[in-house]
């Protein structure tokens, strides 16, 4: 891996790690919803997290397409893992951005709510697990 696609796994990774932290720690600490500076570190962090996803998709992409011989220079598990954050992060992102706008009721905030959540869970998961399979090049 070259030092622009670590640098971007790095990103990703920090900005994971805090919005983890401010998410699903204040979830799990029976303290939501997130109010105060707990909010502003994690809105802040979002587009740390969001820049570093975008520049993982481009710098990763090659080792981690199948049916490109990728497969093999980044293991299976650790393809499959990647495609796992790559989707679970657009679906963070985008269930995080869309509530923003007019286009829903209650109903569907709430449903993008619960999809923001669980989404965020299996990605925090997912990295968690990428990042002993990934390999240093």
């Amino acid at each position: 891996m070259n030092s622009t696609a670590r640098f971007s796994y790095c990103a990703m990774c920090a900005g994971a790690f805090v919005l983890a932290a401010t998410g699903i720690g204040v979830f799990a600490l029976g303290k939501a919803p997130m109010t105060h500076w707990v909010l502003m570190a994690h809105v802040a962090a979002a587009p740390v997290f969001a820049l570093g996803l975008a520049a993982v998709a481009l710098t990763w992409s090659g080792p981690g397409r199948s049916g490109s011989g990728g497969a093999g220079r980044m293991g299976w598990a650790a393809t499959v893992l990647l495609w796992v954050i790559l989707v679970c992060g657009l679906v963070v992102i985008l269930s995080g951005v869309v509530p923003m706008t007019p286009l829903l009721g209650t109903g569907g905030q709430r449903m993008l709510y619960l999809t923001h959540r669980y989404a965020g869970i299996v990605l925090a998961a997912a990295i968690l697990l990428h990042l002993p399979l990934r390999r240093r090049g």
